[in-house]
Protein backbone atom coordinates (compact mmCIF):
# COMPACT_ATOMS: atom_id res chain seq x y z
CA UNK A 1 0.00 0.00 0.00
CA UNK A 2 1.38 3.36 -1.01
CA UNK A 3 2.44 5.59 1.91
CA UNK A 4 0.65 8.85 1.21
CA UNK A 5 1.66 12.01 3.04
CA UNK A 6 -0.88 14.63 3.90
CA UNK A 7 -0.01 17.89 2.07
CA UNK A 8 0.12 19.78 5.37
CA UNK A 9 2.27 17.23 7.19
CA UNK A 10 5.56 18.67 8.53
CA UNK A 11 8.75 16.69 8.05
CA UNK A 12 10.03 16.93 11.62
CA UNK A 13 13.50 15.61 10.88
CA UNK A 14 14.02 18.05 8.03
CA UNK A 15 12.78 20.95 10.19
CA UNK A 16 15.14 20.03 13.03
CA UNK A 17 18.07 19.66 10.63
CA UNK A 18 17.39 23.05 9.06
CA UNK A 19 17.04 24.63 12.51
CA UNK A 20 20.33 23.15 13.61
CA UNK A 21 21.96 24.45 10.42
CA UNK A 22 20.70 28.00 11.04
CA UNK A 23 21.79 27.88 14.66
CA UNK A 24 25.22 26.63 13.62
CA UNK A 25 25.60 29.44 11.07
CA UNK A 26 24.64 32.02 13.72
CA UNK A 27 27.15 30.49 16.13
CA UNK A 28 29.93 30.62 13.53
CA UNK A 29 29.12 34.24 12.70
CA UNK A 30 29.14 35.11 16.41
CA UNK A 31 32.53 33.42 16.85
CA UNK A 32 33.94 35.27 13.83
CA UNK A 33 32.72 38.62 15.16
CA UNK A 34 34.21 37.88 18.58
CA UNK A 35 37.56 37.04 17.01
CA UNK A 36 37.56 40.26 14.96
CA UNK A 37 36.70 42.33 18.05
CA UNK A 38 39.39 40.61 20.11
CA UNK A 39 41.98 41.20 17.39
CA UNK A 40 40.96 44.85 17.11
CA UNK A 41 41.29 45.36 20.87
CA UNK A 42 44.68 43.62 20.86
CA UNK A 43 45.88 45.71 17.91
CA UNK A 44 44.67 48.92 19.61
CA UNK A 45 46.54 47.95 22.79
CA UNK A 46 49.75 47.16 20.89
CA UNK A 47 49.58 50.45 18.97
CA UNK A 48 48.84 52.44 22.16
CA UNK A 49 51.81 50.91 23.96
CA UNK A 50 54.08 51.42 20.94
CA UNK A 51 53.06 55.07 20.68
CA UNK A 52 53.62 55.78 24.37
CA UNK A 53 57.34 56.45 24.40
CA UNK A 54 58.63 57.99 27.66
CA UNK A 55 59.00 61.73 27.36
CA UNK A 56 56.97 62.08 24.15
CA UNK A 57 53.58 63.84 23.87
CA UNK A 58 50.39 61.75 23.78
CA UNK A 59 46.68 62.50 23.96
CA UNK A 60 44.65 61.10 26.84
CA UNK A 61 40.86 60.89 27.20
CA UNK A 62 40.20 63.52 29.85
CA UNK A 63 36.42 63.27 29.58
CA UNK A 64 34.16 60.53 28.20
CA UNK A 65 30.97 62.50 27.51
CA UNK A 66 31.15 64.76 25.75
CA UNK A 67 34.41 63.22 24.63
CA UNK A 68 37.44 65.41 25.30
CA UNK A 69 41.11 64.68 24.69
CA UNK A 70 44.03 66.60 26.17
CA UNK A 71 47.74 66.57 25.36
CA UNK A 72 50.06 65.18 28.02
CA UNK A 73 53.39 63.38 28.25
CA UNK A 74 53.99 59.65 28.31
CA UNK A 75 55.92 58.64 31.44
CA UNK A 76 56.09 54.85 31.04
CA UNK A 77 54.15 51.66 30.43
CA UNK A 78 52.95 50.10 33.68
CA UNK A 79 53.59 46.44 34.59
CA UNK A 80 51.07 44.07 33.01
CA UNK A 81 50.88 46.01 29.76
CA UNK A 82 47.28 47.17 30.29
CA UNK A 83 47.92 50.75 31.40
CA UNK A 84 50.33 53.59 30.75
CA UNK A 85 51.34 56.37 33.11
CA UNK A 86 50.62 59.82 31.65
CA UNK A 87 51.64 63.21 32.96
CA UNK A 88 48.58 65.38 32.40
CA UNK A 89 48.72 68.98 31.25
CA UNK A 90 49.65 71.53 33.96
CA UNK A 91 46.84 72.89 36.11
CA UNK A 92 46.42 75.39 38.93
CA UNK A 93 46.86 72.70 41.57
CA UNK A 94 49.46 70.62 39.71
CA UNK A 95 51.69 73.10 37.86
CA UNK A 96 54.00 70.31 36.75
CA UNK A 97 51.11 68.11 35.63
CA UNK A 98 49.45 65.30 37.61
CA UNK A 99 50.55 61.76 36.78
CA UNK A 100 47.70 59.30 36.28
CA UNK A 101 47.38 55.73 34.97
CA UNK A 102 45.24 55.39 31.83
CA UNK A 103 43.86 52.31 30.07
CA UNK A 104 45.38 51.74 26.63
CA UNK A 105 42.08 52.59 24.93
CA UNK A 106 42.19 56.05 26.55
CA UNK A 107 45.61 56.99 25.15
CA UNK A 108 46.50 57.76 21.55
CA UNK A 109 49.35 59.41 19.62
CA UNK A 110 49.38 63.20 19.84
CA UNK A 111 47.88 64.92 16.82
CA UNK A 112 50.31 66.69 14.51
CA UNK A 113 47.92 69.63 14.34
CA UNK A 114 46.54 70.52 17.80
CA UNK A 115 43.09 71.95 18.08
CA UNK A 116 42.98 75.71 18.28
CA UNK A 117 41.88 76.98 21.71
CA UNK A 118 38.19 77.97 21.68
CA UNK A 119 37.39 81.64 21.42
CA UNK A 120 35.07 83.25 23.90
CA UNK A 121 35.15 87.01 24.00
CA UNK A 122 32.77 87.04 26.97
CA UNK A 123 35.00 84.96 29.22
CA UNK A 124 36.04 86.43 32.53
CA UNK A 125 39.52 87.93 32.52
CA UNK A 126 41.89 86.80 35.29
CA UNK A 127 42.73 89.39 37.89
CA UNK A 128 46.42 89.59 36.99
CA UNK A 129 48.64 92.52 36.15
CA UNK A 130 50.31 90.67 33.27
CA UNK A 131 46.91 89.90 31.69
CA UNK A 132 45.54 93.41 31.97
CA UNK A 133 46.20 94.02 28.28
CA UNK A 134 46.18 91.62 25.31
CA UNK A 135 49.98 91.47 25.00
CA UNK A 136 52.86 92.89 26.95
CA UNK A 137 55.25 95.37 25.38
CA UNK A 138 58.21 94.11 23.33
CA UNK A 139 61.43 93.64 25.24
CA UNK A 140 63.84 96.39 24.14
CA UNK A 141 66.91 94.78 25.69
CA UNK A 142 67.82 92.61 22.73
CA UNK A 143 66.53 90.55 19.77
CA UNK A 144 64.26 87.59 20.42
CA UNK A 145 66.88 85.06 19.34
CA UNK A 146 69.87 86.43 21.29
CA UNK A 147 71.38 83.45 23.19
CA UNK A 148 71.68 84.23 26.87
CA UNK A 149 69.88 87.55 26.39
CA UNK A 150 67.21 89.11 28.60
CA UNK A 151 64.03 87.28 29.60
CA UNK A 152 61.61 86.96 26.69
CA UNK A 153 58.31 88.82 26.63
CA UNK A 154 55.08 87.61 25.06
CA UNK A 155 55.71 89.87 22.06
CA UNK A 156 59.26 88.51 21.71
CA UNK A 157 57.87 84.99 21.44
CA UNK A 158 55.19 85.86 18.89
CA UNK A 159 57.69 87.85 16.83
CA UNK A 160 60.10 84.89 16.89
CA UNK A 161 57.38 82.65 15.43
CA UNK A 162 56.10 85.18 12.90
CA UNK A 163 59.58 85.95 11.55
CA UNK A 164 60.25 82.25 10.91
CA UNK A 165 56.81 80.91 10.00
CA UNK A 166 55.26 83.99 8.36
CA UNK A 167 51.57 84.86 8.08
CA UNK A 168 50.56 81.79 6.09
CA UNK A 169 49.34 78.45 7.39
CA UNK A 170 52.09 77.37 9.82
CA UNK A 171 50.99 73.74 9.58
CA UNK A 172 52.04 73.70 5.93
CA UNK A 173 55.53 74.87 6.80
CA UNK A 174 57.93 71.88 6.85
CA UNK A 175 60.17 73.68 9.38
CA UNK A 176 57.40 74.34 11.91
CA UNK A 177 58.47 71.72 14.47
CA UNK A 178 62.11 72.74 14.09
CA UNK A 179 61.19 76.39 14.72
CA UNK A 180 59.17 75.43 17.80
CA UNK A 181 62.13 73.46 19.14
CA UNK A 182 64.39 76.49 18.55
CA UNK A 183 61.93 78.65 20.47
CA UNK A 184 61.92 76.18 23.36
CA UNK A 185 65.72 76.28 23.50
CA UNK A 186 65.69 80.09 23.58
CA UNK A 187 63.15 80.06 26.41
CA UNK A 188 65.36 77.67 28.38
CA UNK A 189 68.40 79.90 27.79
CA UNK A 190 66.71 83.21 28.60
CA UNK A 191 63.56 82.61 30.66
CA UNK A 192 60.36 84.66 30.28
CA UNK A 193 59.22 87.85 32.02
CA UNK A 194 55.60 86.74 32.57
CA UNK A 195 53.73 83.92 34.30
CA UNK A 196 52.20 81.69 31.64
CA UNK A 197 48.45 81.02 31.94
CA UNK A 198 46.37 78.96 29.51
CA UNK A 199 43.82 81.67 28.66
CA UNK A 200 44.01 85.09 27.05
CA UNK A 201 44.98 86.71 23.76
CA UNK A 202 48.58 85.53 23.98
CA UNK A 203 47.53 81.87 24.20
CA UNK A 204 45.09 82.32 21.31
CA UNK A 205 47.80 83.80 19.10
CA UNK A 206 50.30 81.16 20.19
CA UNK A 207 47.77 78.51 19.21
CA UNK A 208 47.63 79.86 15.66
CA UNK A 209 51.23 78.76 15.23
CA UNK A 210 50.40 75.31 16.56
CA UNK A 211 52.68 75.54 19.58
CA UNK A 212 53.28 72.08 21.03
CA UNK A 213 53.54 71.02 24.65
CA UNK A 214 57.34 71.28 24.52
CA UNK A 215 56.91 75.08 24.16
CA UNK A 216 54.07 75.54 26.65
CA UNK A 217 55.89 73.40 29.26
CA UNK A 218 58.98 75.60 28.88
CA UNK A 219 56.83 78.74 29.23
CA UNK A 220 55.23 77.33 32.37
CA UNK A 221 58.55 76.44 34.03
CA UNK A 222 60.88 79.33 33.19
CA UNK A 223 59.63 82.56 34.73
CA UNK A 224 62.54 84.88 35.43
CA UNK A 225 66.21 84.66 34.51
CA UNK A 226 67.73 81.15 34.31
CA UNK A 227 68.80 79.87 37.71
CA UNK A 228 72.31 79.79 39.07
CA UNK A 229 73.54 76.71 40.88
CA UNK A 230 74.18 78.53 44.15
CA UNK A 231 70.46 79.34 44.40
CA UNK A 232 69.93 75.67 45.26
CA UNK A 233 72.27 75.68 48.25
CA UNK A 234 70.79 75.68 51.75
CA UNK A 235 67.91 73.94 53.50
CA UNK A 236 64.59 72.96 51.87
CA UNK A 237 61.36 71.55 53.32
CA UNK A 238 59.31 69.20 51.14
CA UNK A 239 55.85 68.11 50.08
CA UNK A 240 55.47 65.66 47.21
CA UNK A 241 53.39 65.03 44.11
CA UNK A 242 53.94 61.54 42.65
CA UNK A 243 52.23 58.72 40.81
CA UNK A 244 49.25 57.08 42.61
CA UNK A 245 49.97 53.46 43.41
CA UNK A 246 53.67 54.05 43.89
CA UNK A 247 54.78 52.86 47.36
CA UNK A 248 56.43 56.24 48.02
CA UNK A 249 53.39 58.27 46.99
CA UNK A 250 51.81 58.64 50.43
CA UNK A 251 55.03 59.73 52.12
CA UNK A 252 55.62 63.46 52.36
CA UNK A 253 57.62 65.93 54.37
CA UNK A 254 61.29 65.72 55.18
CA UNK A 255 64.09 68.17 54.58
CA UNK A 256 67.10 68.50 52.31
CA UNK A 257 70.28 70.50 52.86
CA UNK A 258 72.54 71.07 49.85
CA UNK A 259 76.05 72.32 50.57
CA UNK A 260 78.37 74.21 48.23
CA UNK A 261 81.16 71.68 48.92
CA UNK A 262 79.45 69.04 46.76
CA UNK A 263 77.57 67.17 49.51
CA UNK A 264 73.98 66.92 50.71
CA UNK A 265 72.03 65.61 53.72
CA UNK A 266 68.49 64.39 53.07
CA UNK A 267 66.07 63.69 55.91
CA UNK A 268 63.53 61.58 54.01
CA UNK A 269 61.14 61.17 56.93
CA UNK A 270 62.12 57.51 57.26
CA UNK A 271 65.87 57.93 57.52
CA UNK A 272 68.88 60.13 56.78
CA UNK A 273 70.66 59.91 53.42
CA UNK A 274 74.08 61.53 53.04
CA UNK A 275 75.75 61.81 49.68
CA UNK A 276 77.39 63.92 47.01
CA UNK A 277 76.09 65.83 44.02
CA UNK A 278 77.32 66.71 40.53
CA UNK A 279 76.36 69.37 38.02
CA UNK A 280 73.31 68.53 35.88
CA UNK A 281 73.78 68.38 32.11
CA UNK A 282 71.78 70.56 29.69
CA UNK A 283 70.00 67.41 28.49
CA UNK A 284 68.98 66.51 32.05
CA UNK A 285 67.73 70.05 32.65
CA UNK A 286 65.70 69.84 29.44
CA UNK A 287 64.05 66.72 30.84
CA UNK A 288 62.49 68.87 33.58
CA UNK A 289 61.73 71.74 31.14
CA UNK A 290 64.15 74.05 32.94
CA UNK A 291 66.92 76.31 31.74
CA UNK A 292 69.84 77.52 33.80
CA UNK A 293 71.95 75.41 36.13
CA UNK A 294 70.93 72.46 38.26
CA UNK A 295 72.50 69.60 40.17
CA UNK A 296 72.03 65.83 40.46
CA UNK A 297 71.90 64.26 43.93
CA UNK A 298 73.69 60.93 43.60
CA UNK A 299 72.13 57.83 45.22
CA UNK A 300 69.53 59.83 47.08
CA UNK A 301 66.13 58.89 48.45
CA UNK A 302 65.12 55.36 47.50
CA UNK A 303 68.53 54.76 45.93
CA UNK A 304 67.67 56.97 42.94
CA UNK A 305 69.67 59.82 41.47
CA UNK A 306 67.56 63.00 41.71
CA UNK A 307 67.84 66.16 39.60
CA UNK A 308 67.31 69.41 41.53
CA UNK A 309 66.21 72.62 39.81
CA UNK A 310 64.78 75.98 40.83
CA UNK A 311 61.00 76.35 40.90
CA UNK A 312 59.34 79.73 40.34
CA UNK A 313 55.56 79.63 40.14
CA UNK A 314 52.59 81.70 41.23
CA UNK A 315 51.20 81.53 44.74
CA UNK A 316 52.50 81.97 48.29
CA UNK A 317 54.69 78.86 48.05
CA UNK A 318 55.55 79.33 44.38
CA UNK A 319 59.27 79.90 44.81
CA UNK A 320 61.45 77.00 45.76
CA UNK A 321 63.08 73.84 44.45
CA UNK A 322 61.82 70.78 42.61
CA UNK A 323 63.26 67.27 42.46
CA UNK A 324 62.70 64.53 39.86
CA UNK A 325 64.11 61.03 40.09
CA UNK A 326 66.25 59.90 37.15
CA UNK A 327 65.93 58.61 34.57
CA UNK A 328 62.14 58.23 34.29
CA UNK A 329 60.85 61.23 36.33
CA UNK A 330 58.16 59.03 37.91
CA UNK A 331 58.71 60.57 41.38
CA UNK A 332 58.62 64.31 42.09
CA UNK A 333 58.98 66.51 45.12
CA UNK A 334 58.53 70.24 45.61
CA UNK A 335 60.32 72.15 48.34
CA UNK A 336 60.32 75.59 49.91
CA UNK A 337 62.94 77.33 52.01
CA UNK A 338 63.33 75.91 55.50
Amino acid sequence: MTNLRHPFTVDTQQFVAEGESVAMRKLLVSIQVSIVVALWVLLTAVVAVAQCKPGEPVEYRAQSWPEKWEVGTCVKELPGGKQVLVREKPSQFYPEGFERAYALADVRPARTVPEEPPRNDNRAKPDRADEAKPLDEPNDNGPANAPGGPAMSQQDILSFLKQRLGDGDPFMNPKREQVLQQLREDILKRGVNFHYVSIGDFVNQLGKFGALSNVTAALNENFGAPAKRNELFGKWLFSKVGAPGNPMYAKSGGALTISANGTYVWDTGSGIVRGSWRNATAEEMGGVDKGGEGIVLLKGKGGWDWIAARRDEEGPAGKGIKLHNLPDHSLRERGTRG
